[in-house]
């Protein structure tokens, strides 16, 4: 009888062994399942996390729209109107010159505020050509030089009247020294 006792004491203990081992695998299952429902609550309603964009990635999205717009844009082709005629001081005499320009800009906007400004830009060359002497505009150096510089005071004067400056290049479509 006595051993009978023992054998159920040990078939006892073994289903205790079993359901403690069940209960152990439980209560780390339910911790799990605890701990996730509480990251997901908290993220869900107490992280402050600012889900927008900051200011810096706004500006360089702005900033990259606009320069593909740019990109997406036609180069325009105006002209100055007539050739301008200029005299040109030399060594020896004064001699005549004739210049026509095309101006280079990008866009609608910059082709309506170059042909409203056309007087103020061919006053602006006019300048810049009385300037020049006779010896310097002779090599092709030098009229790659007038090209900068009628660039930078077209652009300089553009900026300071429509807070842009209009036009990307100038086009010498004709030039001629006598």
């Amino acid at each position: 009888m006595a051993a009978n006792e023992k054998d159920d004491n040990l078939e006892e203990a073994k289903p205790s062994k079993k359901k403690k081992f069940l209960m152990l695998i439980l209560l780390v299952l339910l911790l799990l399942g605890i701990s996730a429902g509480g990251l997901f609550v908290y993220e869900k309603f107490f992280n402050d996390k600012n889900e927008g964009p900051t200011p810096e990635e706004i500006a360089a999205k702005k900033a990259k729209e606009e320069l593909e717009q740019r990109l997406l844009q036609k180069e325009i082709y105006v002209p100055l109107g007539a050739p301008f005629t200029y005299t040109v001081k030399g060594e020896r005499r004064t001699h005549n010159g004739q210049l026509e320009l095309v101006l280079v800009v990008i866009g609608e906007e910059n082709e309506a505020l170059a042909k409203k400004h056309l007087v103020l830009l061919n006053s602006v060359v006019f300048d810049k050509l009385s300037a020049q002497t006779y010896e310097s505009l002779l090599l092709p150096t030098g009229r790659n030089r007038l090209k900068r510089e009628l660039l930078d005071a077209v652009r300089a004067r553009m900026t300071e009247v429509a807070k842009a400056p209009v036009v990307e290049q100038i086009l010498f479509t004709s030039f001629v020294l006598q």
